[in-house]
């Protein structure tokens, strides 16, 4: 059974890891800590057993919050722990007037998502992402209220 839990910075190189593993240009361990380090900072990870399954990192500064990140190693994928690690993210912050992320403009699954989640389109960063070897992809920006898919608390 998967499990999802707050972690803290001692953690960082587990986290470091899976968004490697996620991502071409996944955060090392120097810049995982130094992320994890700045003020406001949370992280979430989901493990089956002792086996990490995915993560996420958010951020609160006064009444807003960002998804910095999401990532679902691949044996796990397409099982809904994505869905379940942005709704974590919000259940921390279900206060906070709204919940930013920004998205790869071809990242058909995390679109799909967040969609789905009820996020909407706020604006377009032109070329932000950078590819070795291919086209600059434009970053998507959405927003939504934390309290609309937060998990009800107990």
């Amino acid at each position: 059974m998967i499990e999802l839990r707050v972690v803290d910075r001692s953690f960082g190189q587990v986290l470091s890891a899976l968004h490697c593993a996620c991502f071409d240009d996944g955060w090392g361990p120097n810049s995982m800590d130094e992320v994890l380090r700045s003020p406001g900072v949370y992280a979430i990870l989901a493990a089956d057993g002792e086996m990490p399954a995915g993560m996420a990192l958010g951020r609160l500064a006064a009444d807003e919050a960002e998804l910095l990140t999401v990532c679902v190693a691949e044996d796990y994928r397409r099982q809904g722990l994505g869905e379940a690690l942005v709704r974590a993210v919000a259940s921390v912050v279900p206060r906070a007037r709204a919940l930013h992320l920004e998205v790869a403009a071809d990242n058909r699954g995390a679109l799909k998502l967040y969609r789905l989640l009820g996020f909407r389109e706020i604006g377009r960063r032109k070329d932000y992402y950078r590819r070795s070897g291919n086209s600059p992809v434009d970053a998507l920006t959405m927003m939504i209220e934390p309290k609309k898919i937060a998990p009800p608390i107990p």
